[in-house]
This record gives structure tokens, C-alpha cells and sequence, in this order.
């Protein structure tokens, strides 16, 4: 019978334990990369002033719940008032399961306006259903937190509503206000 150094015997077994782990790690698959986190935000209404009068100056407020309120206007029949509406999307890019939240930026970059014809309309003065935010002041970033994510992906539909001053010397327009509006993720938490 041969016998085995202990030395020699330690040796053996450490490179057995070697091979084993070698190929435990062969035969696994690689695993999966996860994507980077993503943000979108698309606009799915328009912010909508309706159709309406004014003899020189007027304005109207049409809120983020949709209460529509004017001053120095006369409402006409056509087309209908309504706040903007966005959903924004967070992609986190795994599929873990832990709950998260989200410290989410909200920025209207500036006052909005448009002039056709003889008539001036300005939307300076914006609000939110954003939970905690209420008013949206241009050029100012307001923060809220999304909280109760549970999955990869989740998402959040909110409304802005603004009032309109608006100007008129001569004849009528249809006015088409683009609303900018940029949504950042600062940070998941």
C-alpha cells in the first residue's frame, strides 16, 4: 500500500477543490447585464384654454384638476378647456425585488407665450396634482418623492394646469402654447 504525505495529501485536495469551483463556474450561465435606468416623459394632453372673448385684455385659469375659472372673458362654445396631462416612466433596470422610491425634479423652464395676429396670450403661472407641490414656478426646480415603486418599471400620470393672459388689439386667433416641461430622477431611494 502507498502511502500519502500530509503535505502532499494537503496539495491533492486543494487542487481537487480548485477543479471543482473551476467547474461550477463553467457550466453556469453569465449572467445577464442589467440596462441602464432609463426616464421618459411624454406628453399626452395638451394644456387647453378653450374658446372664449376678450375685448382688450383677459385671462383665464384652467387648474390642474380641471376647474376653469376667467376674468374679463367671455366663454364661447367650442373647443374645450383642460390641464396637460404627462406620464412620466422609470426604467430601473433590474428586475429586483425591493420597493423604492423616487426623488423626482420637476422644472417649467419659463413663462410660455405665443403671439398671432392681434393677439398676445402668456402662460406664466402653472400648477400640479404632483403630491406636496401645488404651484410651479418658471425657472424654479420643485422636488417630490414617488414613493411605493415595487417593480422595474414604474410610472406616474400627472397634470398641469396654468393661467393665460391674454392681449388682444385687433381680430381673433387660435392659440397652440407648447408647454416645456423636463422631469429629472435624482435619486432612487
Amino acid at each position: 500500500m502507498h502511502r500519502v504525505r500530509p503535505a502532499r495529501l494537503h496539495r491533492v485536495i486543494r487542487w481537487i477543490a480548485a477543479a471543482a469551483a473551476g467547474a461550477g463556474l463553467a457550466s453556469a450561465a453569465a449572467p445577464a447585464l442589467a440596462a441602464t435606468p432609463s426616464v421618459t416623459v411624454s406628453a399626452d394632453q395638451a394644456l387647453r384654454f378653450g374658446t372664449f372673448f376678450t375685448d382688450t385684455t383677459g385671462t383665464r385659469t384652467v387648474s390642474a384638476t380641471g376647474s376653469v375659472t376667467g376674468s374679463a372673458i367671455v366663454p364661447l362654445t367650442g373647443t374645450a378647456p383642460g390641464p396637460a396631462q404627462f406620464t412620466f416612466t422609470y426604467d430601473r433596470g433590474n428586475n429586483a425585488n425591493l420597493a423604492y422610491s423616487l426623488l423626482i425634479a420637476v422644472l417649467v423652464p419659463g413663462s410660455a407665450s405665443q403671439v398671432s395676429g392681434g393677439v398676445t396670450g402668456t402662460i406664466a403661472q402653472f400648477d400640479t396634482d404632483l403630491p406636496g407641490l401645488g404651484a410651479l414656478v418658471p425657472g424654479q426646480i420643485a422636488q417630490f418623492t414617488l414613493a411605493g415603486c415595487q417593480r422595474r418599471i414604474c410610472s406616474r400620470t400627472f397634470r398641469v394646469g396654468g393661467t393665460l393672459q391674454v392681449a388682444r388689439t385687433s381680430g381673433g386667433a387660435d392659440l397652440a402654447i407648447p408647454l416645456p416641461i423636463v422631469v429629472t430622477v435624482l435619486a432612487e431611494l
